[in-house]
């Protein structure tokens, strides 16, 4: 006798269990649009803030949605986190990276995470970012922040998806703002020198706001470079203002 297979629920049906809190849906109707790239998700009447967070490797990106995370849980803010990471080149997954240092949050119901790879795509994001990030818009999250994969001068796009683009950079890492010259500088809405406790780091926010000034800015928003160490989640404070400040601008 033939064993009737379970009937495995539509995008529409995981949508619906996601807008009652279902993260366990969330989590499967995200792997379904990355795995079929066809699906259209439909717009979600919700409206949580999205923050893409950006920049070079080893600046430290996800220590400073780490801090992020912990500043928004603390004002009782409920996230989700979409991180970006490269291809694994033997089985197409995700090469996790740091998102180890994540996992404080992973048993928090306030906090969802969820890593994409890149699986080839360019611009620092996932091919089934777009559809993943429309997908988790149907939770019930305040914000949802959109970790890069580490990016290059041209890879800018992260600016589509979110409101306030945070572009981290850090000292020492040999090249300057050599990203300045093209591309990724050019998309931001808040800087951050991280690692400010390490030599270099206030010259380089110098260097930084010389180079923004140059550039010139048509949105009458003056992007803050702030300093901080996110190790310790010293300068948070200022930073989360800053988005807060940015938010209400785009109010």
């Amino acid at each position: 006798m033939s064993i009737e297979k379970a009937s495995v629920p539509t995008l529409s049906g995981y949508l619906s269990l996601i807008e009652d809190g279902d993260r366990q849906a969330l989590a499967k109707a995200i792997t379904l649009v990355e795995n079929h790239p066809e699906l259209n998700v439909p717009k979600s009447s919700k409206r949580p803030y999205l923050i893409g967070v950006t920049g070079s490797p080893g600046v430290g990106k996800s220590t400073t949605v780490n801090s992020m995370i912990k500043a928004l849980r603390k004002n009782s803010k409920s996230v989700a986190v979409i991180a970006v990471d490269p291809s694994s080149p033997i089985t197409g997954g995700a090469l996790l990276g740091d998102r180890i240092r994540l996992n404080e949050h992973f048993l928090d119901t306030g906090v969802f995470i969820r890593s994409l790879a890149t699986r080839g795509h360019l611009g620092g994001l996932s091919a089934a970012a777009a559809s993943a990030i429309a997908v988790t818009e149907h939770g019930n999250f305040d914000f949802i922040i959109v970790e890069t994969v580490g990016v290059g001068q041209s890879e800018v796009e992260i600016m589509k998806y979110v409101q306030t683009v945070l572009i981290v950079l850090a000292p020492g890492l040999g090249d300057g703002i050599q990203a300045s010259k093209a591309g990724i500088l050019e998309i931001g809405n808040i800087y951050l020198v991280n690692k400010s406790d390490r030599d270099g780091a206030e010259a380089l926010a110098h260097e930084l706001e010389k180079s923004l000034n140059l550039m010139g800015r048509k949105s009458g928003w003056s992007p803050p470079i702030l300093l901080g160490a996110m190790e310790s989640s010293t300068g948070i404070d200022q930073l989360m203002d800053a988005i807060a400040m940015h938010a209400a601008r785009n109010s």
